[in-house]
């Protein structure tokens, strides 16, 4: 390798790279430079105690290539400096950043150049964690002309289609891009062909339920959090369990959306195309249940469910915290999560559906199993779900153990999946106007109208109430192939709803 002559001291070298600030990543310039005093590394701008520990990762993989680092001592500096950093990914760049700065390269090279990338003490670019959101900001920064990514980490990269990013596999590698015009493989090639559904439960297995299947296909098509309620064994576990097969695959752009949630939690998802489906146990912390942490705020199950389908079941055994924070990301697909020195905004839109007992030990009201529970034990186990809560779920529905002989078989699976296909779309460009309840009265016809006045004469509707009541009606209208809202979609909506109070 050649060898440029020594640089003056007043020279520095400059390279790019990126830190996790919140739910974002935010770009990192590294500008390094020589201080007459023994020779060491001194990192500053809030580096943490990985970022500190890359000194001596970083002095062993170059003298592993022969390059005796550092000659006097050498100071790195992070910008901007009021910034945490984090990770093993700075290590990469620091090394780079070190060469130009001892004069083994010249420092021009590499100064529109971002690195993300941990190193080994022989020299070997490991894979990094959260690479989505760090490589986002590199992406978009016109000064960045390139982008120099661990090989491990292709798959993630390759959801960017860039023709910046390039993949290293060891130190070497690096070098010889930067600096002597070494050609790598970069990730500017289309997505791999979607990979098929994983093996989840389809309706087609599922004996009787014909009205269960009907209120979820309408849940789903919807996108409306319902509320099941049944004795064990009655089924709604298993109705839950279908739902990932019963929804779309998601777009490249959802793709995307979704694998930078589950990169920020330190999860490989790239290239999934199957909606999310996550079921938590209800004994889980509400910072793990809505997201956060001591330090960098992680996503929470509600954010790893976006564009997907979350699945609560035994929902009043859930802490009332979890619970009660479900009321933001329901009504906006999205959660604020404030710390001292931070407000984050989080992404949690998801299908919600939640199933409980009708009491403890589930047999509250059933005719061939006598309750075990206390007249209180019932009580306080019912009112654990909120009033808010419940206003909260446009749909609820009663399930009974069906009996095999009698079960009425509803809508097949491919069927239903084809309904909800069809649907959502329609529904997802209508979301904005349908906000306004004035939009959604337009569509109701002369009938529905009559019949919507002269339940307003006899009940209170809330406005909650009454905007969910529209909304199913009009999915239960499209589902049924029709553009207006007639008297009968108002009317099965209606009986559809969750009950104001758990009794």
């Amino acid at each position: 390798m050649g060898t440029v002559s020594a640089t003056k001291r007043d020279v520095i070298s400059r390279a790019f790279s990126s830190c996790i600030d919140g739910f974002e990543g935010r770009l990192v310039l590294l500008e390094s430079s020589k201080q007459n005093s023994l020779p060491q590394i001194q990192i500053t701008g809030l580096p943490n105690e990985v970022v500190q520990e890359s000194r001596e990762r970083v002095k062993a993989s170059l003298l592993q290539l022969g390059f005796s680092v550092p000659s006097q001592k050498l100071l790195v500096h992070l910008s901007p400096a009021e910034t945490k950093k984090s990770g093993s990914h700075f290590d990469l760049p620091i090394a780079m950043t070190l060469l130009t700065l001892e004069g083994f390269f010249p420092t021009n090279q590499i100064e529109r150049t971002a690195f993300l990338g941990e190193l080994s003490l022989g020299g070997k670019v490991r894979p990094v964690k959260h690479l989505i959101p760090l490589l986002d900001p590199l992406i978009r920064n016109e000064q960045i002309e390139r982008i120099l990514v661990p090989k491990e980490n292709q798959e993630e990269a390759a959801l960017f289609r860039s023709s910046k990013v390039f993949l290293c596999e060891d130190l070497r590698e690096a070098i010889g891009f930067c600096f002597q015009k070494q050609i790598l493989q970069n990730t500017e090639q289309p997505l791999p062909a979607n990979k098929p559904h994983p093996s989840f439960l389809t309706f087609d297995s599922i004996l009787g339920q014909r009205m269960a299947k009907r209120v979820l296909i309408i849940s789903l098509a919807g996108n409306h959090p319902l509320l099941l309620e049944g004795p064990p064994g009655s089924g709604k576990t298993l109705l839950a369990n279908c739902t990932p097969s019963l929804l779309p695959s998601l777009s490249e752009a959802e793709i995307l959306e979704v694998s930078r949630i589950y990169s920020l939690g330190g999860i490989e998802r790239a290239h999934n195309p199957a909606p999310p489906f996550r079921s938590p146990h209800h004994s889980i912390s509400a910072a793990a249940f809505l997201g956060g942490g001591s330090g960098q705020v992680l996503p929470g199950e509600i954010s790893f469910a976006h564009r997907g389908v979350l699945f609560l079941d035994e929902l009043p055994e859930f802490r009332r915290d979890a619970i009660e924070g479900l009321r933001e990301p329901l009504q906006d697909g999205k959660i604020h999560l404030h710390r001292i020195s931070q407000s984050i905004r989080l992404p949690a839109n998801f299908r919600l559906i939640a199933a409980m007992n009708p009491c403890r030990c589930g047999y509250s009201g059933n005719q061939f199993r006598t309750c075990s529970c206390s007249a209180e034990s019932l009580r306080s186990y019912r009112k654990r779900l909120s009033g808010p809560i419940l206003d909260r779920f446009p749909l609820y529905f009663w399930l009974e153990a069906t009996k095999t002989k009698l079960a009425a078989e509803g809508a097949s699976h491919s069927e239903a999946r084809e309904a909800i296909g069809k649907v959502h779309p329609i529904l997802a460009l209508e979301q904005p106007a349908n906000e306004d309840l004035t939009a959604l009265q337009k569509r109701l016809n002369r009938s529905a109208s009559l019949w919507l006045r002269n339940l307003e004469e006899k009940t209170s509707l809330s406005f909650r109430r009454l905007s969910n009541l529209l909304k199913v009606s009009r999915t239960i209208a499209l589902l049924d192939e029709r553009e207006s809202i007639e008297s009968i979609d108002l009317e099965e909506a209606w009986n559809l709803r969750s009950p104001e109070v758990l009794t």
